[in-house]
């Protein structure tokens, strides 16, 4: 392992996920985006529902205590920060599962 920590995400890493899914959102419908509280509130409890999901677990590389990339199988294609692709963080979060 390189500079990064690869680990199966928890419901802790909620808040962690957040700004990366919300990236996500911007780049992929995957996740839908909603400016009021409630459908917030909805989002995130969809969230730990999937992180509680151990058929379905979410990889999460950590650079520090910020999250910088995930592989949400059955997915093979990792998603990474804009300002973290090319260092090394999709191929630590793929080699993660072997």
């Amino acid at each position: 392992m390189g500079e990064f920590l690869v680990r199966v995400a928890t419901p802790a890493d909620a808040d962690r996920l957040w700004p990366l899914l919300e990236e996500a959102d911007r780049r992929t419908p995957i996740f839908t985006l909603g400016s009021s509280f409630r459908r917030s509130e909805r989002r995130r409890a969809r969230l730990v529902a999937r992180l509680l999901d151990v058929e379905r677990p979410i990889i999460v590389a950590y650079s520090g205590i910020r999250a910088v990339g995930y592989l949400a199988p059955p997915s093979t294609e990792p998603f990474v920060s804009a300002s973290w692709r090319g260092l090394g963080v999709e191929v630590e979060l793929q080699q993660f599962l072997r």
